[in-house]
């Protein structure tokens, strides 16, 4: 049986109706990787008593007076419902002691839930450049971490991001950096690990970033964790 992956999603109105958004790759990944992708569609204690595995998606960014900071003019579009939505299932998982994995938004979440906070744009608050718009660039995975076992000491990556980890959130540790930028990071004693790229562009048939390893063994990894839970 696959383990069953709890994927979270975006909202927008089309039409005058709701509408829940997500593309195709993050489900494939999971399914290639040995998984039942299925969206998350609320919040509830069900969901997470069923599901093996939480994958924070991708998306807008979070509402600043979630991590204790006022909204700067350089922040940009914030979901409150999904916000809600994604803290309530991350602290049902983590109650529950099962993974969580996180891709951009994802990781900013997961950082904001643990008490930290973010820049809410890395060019205008420090100068660095060069992580938007699927850019390519290095970085250097930390030892004894599980990117250091599935990928080496240095990778490249893709960036589609203009904020980052400020203050990083409490039992968490950096596993990837790219200068001063955390990429990813691991709990110290919970399955949860995220990453700050976009690990379903670098993998499947219809991978997106052509440069850095496939991610698919990252997915593998994941979905391996969540069955053991069966």
């Amino acid at each position: 049986m696959r383990p069953l992956i709890l994927l979270t999603t975006g909202l927008a109105t089309v039409r005058g109706m709701e509408q829940r958004q997500l593309f195709q790759n993050y489900g494939d990944a999971v399914y290639q990787a040995g998984g039942q992708p299925v969206l998350a569609l609320g919040m509830d204690e069900e969901l997470a008593d069923r599901a093996d595995g939480l994958f924070l998606t991708g998306g807008v960014d979070i509402e600043p007076g979630l991590y204790g900071e006022r909204r700067q003019e350089w922040c940009g579009q914030a979901d409150p419902v999904r916000d809600r939505e994604e803290l309530k299932l991350f602290s049902l998982f983590m109650e529950r002691r099962k993974p969580v994995f996180g891709v951009c938004r994802g990781l900013q979440l997961i950082n904001t839930a643990l008490g930290g906070t973010l820049w809410q744009d890395q060019k205008r608050e420090r100068g660095i450049d060069g992580h938007e718009d699927g850019k390519v660039h290095q970085v250097c995975l930390e030892k004894d971490s599980v990117l250091n076992r599935l990928f080496g000491e240095e990778i490249l990556v893709n960036s589609y991001h203009h904020q980052s980890v400020k203050k990083l959130g409490d039992g968490l540790r950096i596993t990837a950096a790219s200068g001063q930028i955390p990429e990813a990071f691991e709990h110290v004693s919970l399955p949860i690990l995220a990453v700050q790229w976009h690990p379903e562009r670098m993998t499947g048939k219809d991978r997106v970033t052509e440069k850095g390893p496939d991610m698919g063994p990252l997915f593998a990894w994941f979905v391996e964790k969540s069955g053991r839970l069966i």
